[in-house]
């Protein structure tokens, strides 16, 4: 492979660049010239004329990287090469105001480069990305030939722009599902092919959609699909199961999770504010796709991506934790305050029915980072629920139902009691079972709806769920920090990256979601004026003026009415906070098992 040392402005070209920093002259780049002759650093400093010369392009580009250098791009091919010869010198000519044409700059090769002649069948040729010191970008100018060879980053540049073309104006594939939200009018369209669906069944063959509810051992192994003989919603297998010649026994301990297939999504911002003082804008209007394959200008969602690793599955929980006891052998149903929160040799967060979701109703190490261990305690690749885990949820649901209203769409959930002050009031889990992948309610023998999004029950209310994956630094300023692995709290250190958005600076329903182009899958609020039923319909909790890191929690819980839902986020807490109304649901992330 070619190699060529770092570009050496000639004696000529450091003169011309004391003439554009007296205001005497702009620098021009002209042309870019290859030759076989090689020439040193320092020959090519006092490089008035340059032999040998190959072959000639002009200039295809000019990038300004930096207040004092630029980006000069151009391309040759051998297409009328009759005569092959090794690539030894590349120069960058200028025009000089007062002696014309000159050698600016140049370059020796380390390792001389070959460019074939033309065979008469197929091409070769190189794309040519020369970066010099001109002291002041913005005195540069271009002389582009029309003729000139279209480089690589041309090409990159042109798709590009058909791509951002195509997502403004809107995309038509069948394969591609979308909706507009338009929070101002408060208005949502249906997108692609998603146009002429309805929720439901018209969701359920499409692969983004096509959750199932499964059986997972600690180790990762689906032994059962929901239908299948031996699949058990008790947290055991009933019945013996082989899997790739690996037989599971009777009493092998199974969760029930949701198995959610991989896929690319692509936000487009349509109509933004921009907020003073604040990080990010307001969404005012944007267009939300999902694909299950790779689309131009498409993202696989950060659900499915872990350290960096890439996962065509992962694995939600069915049903809100509760936990196992190990030094019981047997799950505790019933939200005993007796939990081990201890890495490692402690108890384990859980995903069965018929148990009374887990709570630090009394018990001090509920915390989210006491949840963390809990999950992390079931084997390698199990944590809490992740922000973007609840995203994809999330993301699902609005293409699906074209609105952020779950409540309205699905049912109000369990967020209608009246709260007793005192006790742990959630339902247990399992009450939708009977609906296995379908979306839809049940209701408990007390009257209370228990809700079902594809699967995973009560994504809101029931129990408020910690998220993992995301801490807010407040101190007034309110910036979001998100992570995808080696989760902690407090900190906004590494693997932790700034989000680039703020977030809203009162409670309320919210109204507008910040957005950051490289974190536009996010769903936190900006701005807090909207209803309990549009343009979202869900309420949004901060503490943004508290000198403190906060943590983060979903959903809502059993008398919160209104103001719960599958976009409800609350980030008020401190680290340190558990409660009686604060639970938490396991995730598996087969990533992290590898």
């Amino acid at each position: 492979m070619a190699e060529f040392r770092t570009m050496v402005i000639t004696n000529k070209g450091q003169a011309l660049i004391a003439k554009m920093l007296g205001g005497q002259a702009t620098i021009n780049f002209t042309k870019i010239s290859l030759s076989d002759t090689a020439l040193t650093d320092a020959q090519i400093l006092a490089l008035t004329t340059l032999s040998g010369v190959k072959q000639t392009t002009g200039i295809s580009r000019i990038i300004k990287t930096s207040n004092a250098a630029v980006q000069v791009e151009g391309a040759v091919t051998n297409s009328s090469l009759a005569t092959g010869y090794y690539i030894r010198t590349i120069a960058l000519y200028a025009q000089d105001p007062d002696e014309g044409e000159i050698v600016y700059a140049a370059c020796g090769a380390s390792t001389p480069g070959w460019m074939p002649p033309f065979n008469g069948v197929s091409t070769s040729g190189c794309f040519l990305k020369l970066v010099t010191t001109v002291q002041n970008a913005s005195s540069v100018t271009v002389t582009v030939d029309p003729g000139a060879v279209a480089t690589i980053g041309d090409i990159q540049d042109l798709q590009e722009q058909i791509d951002d073309l195509q997502a403004f104006l809107g995309y038509t594939d069948s394969d591609i599902y979308g909706v507009e939200a338009d929070m101002v009018n408060r208005r949502f369209t249906r997108l692609a092919g998603a146009a002429d669906k309805t929720p439901g069944a018209d969701f359920d063959d499409l692969d983004p959609w096509k959750r199932k509810r499964c059986n997972v051992t600690d180790g990762g192994v689906v032994v059962a699909y929901y239908g299948d003989a031996a699949y058990s919603e008790t947290g055991a297998l009933t019945q013996a199961v082989e899997v790739d010649g690996v037989t599971y026994a009777i009493g092998t301990k199974v969760q029930v999770m949701v198995e959610q297939p991989k896929f690319y999504y692509k936000v487009v911002p349509l109509l933004t504010e921009k907020r003073e003082g604040e990080k990010g804008v307001h969404m005012r209007k944007g267009r939300y796709y999902v694909s299950a394959t790779k689309k131009a200008g498409f993202k696989v969602h950060p659900a499915f991506v872990r350290n960096g690793v890439e996962m065509d599955k992962i694995y939600l929980s069915a049903y809100e934790g509760c936990t196992f006891d190990k030094s019981a052998s047997a799950y505790n149903i019933n939200d005993a305050q007796t939990v081990d929160f201890t890495a490692s040799t402690g108890d384990v967060l859980a995903s069965i029915a018929g148990a009374k979701p887990t709570s630090g109703l009394t018990q001090s190490g509920a915390t989210r980072a006491g949840f963390r261990t809990l999950a992390a305690n079931r084997g390698t690749g199990w944590t809490q629920a992740t922000v973007q885990s609840a995203t994809a949820t999330e993301l699902l649901f609005l293409i699906e139902y074209a609105s952020f209203d779950m409540q309205s769409k699905i049912g109000i959930g369990v967020t209608n009691k009246t709260d007793d002050g005192a006790s742990n009031m959630a339902e247990n889990t399992g009450f939708t079972s009977s609906l296995g992948n379908a979306t839809g309610v049940a209701t408990t023998t007390g009257g209370w709806t228990v809700i079902s999004y594809r699967g995973e029950e009560n994504p809101y209310g029931n129990i408020w769920k910690w998220i993992d994956g995301i801490n807010v630094y407040n101190y007034g300023e309110g910036s979001v920090y998100i992570a995808d692995h080696t989760f902690a709290d407090n900190s906004k250190s590494s693997p932790y990256v700034d989000a680039g958005i703020t977030i809203a600076g009162a409670n309320g329903y919210v109204s507008a979601f910040a957005y950051n182009e490289d974190f536009d899958w996010l769903f936190i609020a900006s701005e807090v004026s909207g209803s309990s039923s549009l343009p979202v319909g869900d309420y949004f909790y901060q503490n943004k003026a508290t000198s403190a890191y906060t943590v983060a929690r979903l959903g809502g819980l059993w008398y919160d009415g209104s103001s719960a839902g599958g976009f409800c986020w609350h980030v008020a807490n401190a680290s340190s906070s558990r409660s009686r109304s604060i639970g938490g649901r396991l995730l598996y992330a087969p990533a992290s098992a590898a």
